[in-house]
């Protein structure tokens, strides 16, 4: 049981972990952008936008369907891992309440069995976890992709030079956010 909850805790620790690492790729996606065209726009007066890449990753679809599609995808293995857990959870029952009745050699046996069994419910969670985390990074690359081409439609469109992202600002007027219009265009 304490093994199986710390990987729902490590599967929601890493979920926030990607997600993080996704809005930090995002952002220094927006700075390098930010600094090509410094250049260019220094020459004239240079109209700067932001982006809460945050909030573009907690509404757009897309990162919702990811969500939803390793759910489903996983559903199947989360089931086994459940079902070893339990057989496991049997048999130290088992072992609990027959020890004094069964053989020194039978308990021993069973013990052996429980450890064998909790090993290989160590390993299927670990790479359980592990292709889950490398299914939602690749998952996640695409839409960071998409979301970066979505603010440089939108920043041309409106004709923007500079578009930073909005976590990392001290401060900013209202007029200059374009995250609404990117969440729209990715709709």
């Amino acid at each position: 049981l304490y093994y199986w909850t710390n990987i729902l805790i490590l599967d929601s620790f890493c979920k926030e972990i990607i997600v993080k690492k996704l809005m930090k790729i995002t952002g220094i996606s927006l700075v390098v952008l930010t600094a090509s065209l410094t250049a260019h726009a220094a020459e004239a007066a240079q109209k700067i936008g932001y982006v809460n890449t945050a909030k573009v990753f907690q509404t757009v679809p897309q990162v919702q369907a990811v969500e939803q599609k390793l759910e489903k995808s996983s559903k199947d293995k989360r089931a086994e891992l459940d079902k070893l857990k339990k057989q496991i959870d049997t048999k130290v029952e088992k072992l609990k309440r027959d020890a004094q009745l069964m053989s020194s050699n039978d308990v021993d046996n069973l013990r052996i069995d429980i450890q064998s069994m909790q090993a290989k419910l160590e390993v299927k969670g670990k790479s359980f976890q592990a292709d889950i985390n490398k299914m939602k990074q690749e998952e996640m690359k695409k839409i960071n992709v998409k979301i970066q081409a979505a603010i440089d439609k939108v920043a041309k469109k409106d004709g923007y030079d500079i578009v930073l992202n909005g976590q990392a600002l001290v401060y900013a007027t209202p007029s200059a956010d374009i995250t609404d219009s990117v969440i729209k265009e990715l709709k």
